[in-house]
């Protein structure tokens, strides 16, 4: 387990700016901000075969100061109170279940099972309706048959997918908002695949 705080002063962002004669970003200093927060993790080995991994971690991150023009008045303020710090959702987690088989003629099977769940949180410091994405809970698995003879090396096969509960989340977005629209990027959805691996001596 980890407990942090971290007091800055000057932080560096990149504002991002829409205006008629086209999008430009440029770098500011928000002043100051107060990030803190704690993260716990374990890992467990209750029977022979079986991995049990989690991890959960907590963030309050807030500018205390933040002096720059405010896009609803156009006037040099502090806007400290109206901002968001980027990229930050306030709790997140992930947990991961791995069972090893016991070893078979053709090689050894394994299965797992992931999750990773994260808050909302906004991609820029001024929320607008588009510069944010909601909580997002994504499950992956994978199972694989592994250390398969084959010549000299090892083949390993592996059957797995991704997004599994087909989630539909944004990655990134960017409100232009003075110019009438927005633009978003979004997380794959379900997907799945086959690999093949194969490991030389």
């Amino acid at each position: 387990g980890a407990i942090f705080t971290n007091d800055y002063t000057d932080i560096q962002i990149a504002q991002f700016e829409a205006g008629a004669g086209g999008a430009s970003s440029k770098i500011v200093n928000a002043g100051a901000g107060t990030y803190e927060g704690f993260e716990l993790e374990i890992v467990a080995a209750p029977i022979d075969g079986l991995t049990i991994e989690a991890s959960y971690g907590y963030l309050d991150a807030q500018y205390d100061e933040f002096v720059a023009r405010n896009p609803g008045t156009n006037q040099l303020e502090d806007i400290s109170g109206i901002t968001t710090v980027s990229q930050a959702p306030k709790n997140s987690a992930n947990a991961g279940v791995q069972y090893d088989f016991a070893p078979l003629e053709i090689g050894q099977l394994s299965a797992r099972v992931d999750v990773a769940y994260k808050d909302s949180f906004v991609f820029h410091p001024f929320n607008n309706q588009f510069d944010s994405t909601d909580d997002r809970t994504l499950v992956n698995a994978r199972l694989s048959l592994n250390n398969i003879a084959v010549g000299d090396g090892e083949l390993r096969v592996s059957l797995w997918g991704k997004n599994i509960t087909d989630e539909e989340y944004r990655n990134w977005g960017i409100d232009f908002g003075s110019l009438g629209f927005a633009g978003d990027v979004y997380g794959e959805p379900r997907t799945y695949g086959i690999d093949l691996s194969y490991q030389f001596q």
